[in-house]
């Protein structure tokens, strides 16, 4: 084992449970059986759009995802889970790198990451892991330097059948079919950190058989979150039949949610308050364990750094995220993490440019440009944000506003954006088809 793996698990007491890897690990501990695991590999499922209350793990009334409360019953679930933007490429950028939006500069339309922006899928390759990356999202293109670090980046290619007519992006089959030709061709003496990124949900996209929550633009939404909930349950089953599950921990989170009236809003990318910017976090483990849930408030920005610990690769001085393994025991503190948020670019002509805070109980938000509204909001008693306490609330205003102000004093890092760049044609077709590049 190396000093750098060591070093890693070292910070959790993983240095204990492999002094003693013989001994019979209780299920209540899964950091102690996390520690025993040789360089597992690691799939990160981000469903677009995707909100936490309305998927079974969240809400056990709910139906749509049955397979993900299979994750939830051998894993962890992190309930309070805040996003860094409510548009795709910012709120990859910032999980991808683990850095805050302003100290990574990726913000407008034609901004890319640069090559100072160090990725989790450079550091996987680095470490020795074979990198893939499928995803559907034209925000997400090599065009936009989220290819960095990754052995192969596929935008899957493939036939429409009757029911995607409408689609814009390939559906959740295409990006299934993708992943399992390279977990065919992987060389099973190495590691592997496969991403994949759906789309279905963002785009309210199903399969008719699924379509049995209503007509409405909420039930085609929740029919596309079972649609893509059984294409993970076929995922699932196939890296059984590969000989891959047992050493595989599967995560899936969201890079934004979606709103359906609340703050008056319907949709993402319009601002970034707490509303749009809830997301899932579930980790599965490649172990039976009992399940885990965790109240505290965490951020995508947390992400990168988790999964590298969980692989035993040294966290980088740059990440500004914390790596949630001490949570995973259930005897951390219980203090929320502070999130910040942004939304640089108007990409609807309803939406605001926007930066945020949210302490885990108050969130605060400033709209950008000489109006400069300022919002304060009590999210203990008014999750949805409907009564503005700004100007009731002196004392708690004044503290997040100062919060606030020192995240947008901060600026980007040398190299980590490129500006200007010249978007690939067939990309920007699709985003004029959504709504965007207008």
């Amino acid at each position: 084992m190396s000093g750098s793996r060591a070093a890693a698990l070292g910070l959790l007491g993983f240095a204990l449970a492999l002094a003693c890897r013989d001994a019979e690990v209780p299920e209540k501990d899964p950091r102690a059986k996390l520690g025993t695991l040789e360089r597992p590999n690691i799939v990160l499922v981000m469903v677009d759009t995707l909100r936490p209350d309305w998927t079974t793990p969240y809400d056990a009334s709910a139906t749509t995802s049955p397979e993900l409360a299979r994750w939830a019953g051998q894993g962890v679930v992190f309930e309070r889970v805040l996003a860094q933007s409510s548009w795709t490429k910012v709120s990859v950028a910032s999980l991808m790198t683990s850095l805050w939006p302003p100290d990574l500069g990726v913000r407008e339309v034609r901004d890319a990451l640069g090559e100072g922006a160090e990725t989790l899928a450079e550091l996987f390759q680095g470490a020795g892991y074979r990198t893939y990356g499928v995803q559907s999202n034209g925000w997400l293109a090599a065009t936009f330097g989220f290819h960095q670090g990754f052995d192969r980046y596929v935008f899957p290619r493939g036939a429409k059948v009757a029911w995607m007519k409408s689609m814009v992006w390939p559906h959740a089959d295409n990006v299934y079919l993708e992943a399992d030709r390279l977990l065919e061709a992987h060389d099973r003496e190495l590691p592997f950190f496969l991403y994949l990124h759906f789309m279905d949900v963002h785009e309210y996209a199903a399969p008719s058989e699924f379509k049995h929550f209503g007509t409405d633009a909420k039930g085609d939404y929740l029919a596309a979150i079972r649609w893509v909930d059984h294409v993970l349950e076929r995922l699932r089953a196939r890296l059984d039949e590969l000989g891959l599950l047992d050493n595989t921990l599967l995560v899936l989170s969201s890079d934004h949610g979606e709103t359906f009236g609340e703050d008056r809003h319907h949709g993402h990318a319009r601002n970034v308050r707490t509303p749009v910017l809830r997301v899932p976090l579930i980790l599965r483990f490649p172990f039976p364990a009992e399940p885990l849930r965790v109240s505290q408030q965490v951020r995508n920005l947390d992400l990168a750094p988790t999964l590298l610990a969980l692989a035993g690769i040294p966290v980088p001085d740059s990440f500004q995220g914390r790596s949630l393994l001490p949570l995973f025991g259930g005897d951390a503190p219980s203090d929320d993490l502070p999130s910040y948020a942004s939304l640089g670019a108007l990409l609807y002509v309803d939406a605001v440019l926007q930066d945020s805070v949210n302490d885990g109980g108050w969130s605060f938000s400033r709209d950008l440009g000489e109006a400069a509204r300022e919002r304060l909001f009590d999210g203990r008693v008014d999750p949805d944000e409907n009564v503005d306490l700004v100007d009731v609330e002196a004392q708690d205003a004044e503290r997040l506003r100062a919060m606030l102000d020192a995240y947008q004093r901060r600026s980007p890092r040398p190299d980590t954006v490129r500006s200007e760049i010249r978007i690939d044609p067939g990309i920007a077709e699709k985003l004029r088809a959504l709504g965007y590049l207008q």
